[in-house]
C-alpha cells in the first residue's frame, strides 16, 4: 500500500504541486507586470490568463487572508502559499507516506 501512495506522489500529486507552484509565480509576476503598465489588462489574452490564474490560485488564498491581511498593496498569502507548497511537497506528504504501515 505505502508503495501505490509513494507512486502517486511521484507521479501525480508532486507534478500537480509544481505546476500549481509555478501558476503563482506567473500570477505574481503578471500581476506585478500591470501594476508597472508594462502590460495592459484590456488586452483580451492577458485578461483571460490573469482570470484564469486568479481563478484557480484566489480558492486557496481567501482563507489565509482571513488570518494575515494583505500590507498595503503587499499580498503575504501568495508568500504563504509558495512556502508550503515546496514543504508539502518535499517533506509533509512523503514523511505521511512512510507512517502508513505496510
Amino acid at each position: 500500500m505505502r508503495e501505490l501512495f509513494l507512486a502517486l506522489h511521484g507521479y501525480f500529486i508532486s507534478p500537480l504541486l509544481t505546476v500549481y507552484f509555478f501558476c503563482i509565480f506567473g500570477y505574481v509576476i503578471l500581476s506585478w507586470l500591470m501594476v508597472g503598465g508594462i502590460v495592459d489588462m484590456r488586452n483580451p489574452t492577458v485578461r483571460s490568463i490573469y482570470g484564469f490564474l486568479s481563478s484557480i490560485i484566489e480558492p486557496v488564498a481567501r482563507p489565509i487572508r482571513r488570518f494575515i491581511p494583505p500590507l498595503g498593496r503587499l499580498d503575504l498569502s501568495v508568500l504563504i502559499i509558495l512556502l508550503t507548497i515546496p514543504f508539502l511537497r518535499d517533506y509533509a506528504i512523503p514523511r505521511l507516506i512512510l507512517l502508513i504501515p505496510f
